[in-house]
């Protein structure tokens, strides 16, 4: 099977969030994900595959040669019930990670995202960066995207989650689980300070490699690339300890988060 976890609650801090790559080749041109229940996104990095379930031929879905381009496409499946998802690649070689989380009530029904995805500039200068944000339909429970640093830059700063929102999840009022992927030519850094899902505090900084995912804390994770490198993270998060909101209007002058 050319399908790998990359992180779950049983080996990361984490309550209900996995994530996994998917890595379909000549050798290995197709792939059967079965799914108990859970809520389930399809988000293609790089090349093509043809997606069915037992509703449905979604068709093709992908198509970059690269994450650095800006075309992003996604394929939501709805939890409560299980599903056998068939991807088959088109072409040469295509990258796939699949994040799933377990939730109580789910959506009705599955959602393509083909031109949907928003493309938001945030930040000036050293903390310039675009940020491609997958919506998230009525019902479905996982926030996902990705963000694409400058050479040297810096993104996740500031902090997504205030005082309060740090103090209401310490008091285990709400919840929140993040995860990132990350893609880079030359190793970034990543300063952390907050709590992990469940609710372990960490304050420490840690090297961001190619191909290799991490779990975020609620609190700050201000992501550096190194100078001369860009710094791409796909990202996905669910939790009601804050809400991401981007610039919309022209009043709109504080900071990206809400």
């Amino acid at each position: 099977m050319p399908s790998s976890v990359l992180l779950s609650p049983d080996t990361h801090p984490l309550r209900t969030l996995t994530l996994a790559r998917l890595q379909l080749g000549q050798a290995d041109p197709v792939c059967t994900l079965t799914t108990g229940g859970e809520e389930v996104l399809l988000y293609p990095l790089v090349g093509t595959v043809r997606v069915r379930d037992a509703a449905q031929d979604w068709g093709t879905l992908g198509g970059r040669r690269a994450v650095t381009e800006p075309r992003v496409q996604a394929l939501r499946f709805p939890a409560g019930r299980a599903h056998a998802i068939t991807v088959q690649l088109v072409g040469y070689a295509a990258d796939l990670l699949v994040a799933s989380c377990v939730v109580d009530i789910g959506a009705v029904a599955a959602v393509a995202h083909w031109e949907d995805v928003v493309c938001h500039p945030v930040g000036d200068g050293t903390h310039a960066r675009e940020v491609r944000e997958v919506p998230t339909p009525l019902g479905y429970q996982l926030y996902s995207g990705e963000t694409l640093n400058i050479p040297g830059g810096v993104s996740s700063w500031p902090p997504h989650a205030n005082t309060e929102d740090l103090a209401k999840f310490a008091a285990g009022l709400t919840t929140w689980e993040e995860g990132f992927f990350v893609v880079c030519p030359e190793p970034g850094v990543a300063v952390l300070e907050g709590y992990y899902s469940d609710q372990t505090p960490v304050d420490e900084v840690i090297r961001l490699e190619n191909g290799t995912a991490y779990v975020m804390p609620l609190g700050s994770h201000a992501c550096y690339a190194a100078p001369g490198s860009y710094l791409w993270y796909f990202w996905v998060y669910c939790g009601n300890a804050l809400h991401k909101e981007y610039r919309q209007w022209a009043s709109d002058v504080g900071t990206y988060r809400k």
